[in-house]
């Protein structure tokens, strides 16, 4: 499957983080909630296609801007949308 960057999930959507292409500061916040290489989470619910996205990973939720979603790059999980 190829990369796709987070943003362009759906809500339910679950995948695989395959990239954290942010700044020094936000990657390590991100880590230190769970974000980081090869973590599975699920795309929870989106405020419009430019808004902010809540994603779940383990039993974390994360709200991330659609700046700092457009620069985490995935892998779709089959079979996740529904």
């Amino acid at each position: 499957m190829s990369n796709l960057a987070l943003t362009a999930l759906a809500p339910r959507q679950q995948a695989v983080v395959t990239a954290l292409n942010v700044e020094f500061a936000v990657r390590e916040r991100l880590a230190a909630l769970g974000m980081r290489i090869g973590r599975r989470l699920q795309v929870v619910r989106r405020v419009g296609a430019a808004g902010p996205m809540q994603v779940r990973i383990d039993h974390t939720d994360l709200i991330l801007r659609a700046a700092e979603a457009g620069r985490i790059q995935v892998e779709l999980l089959p079979d996740s949308s529904s």
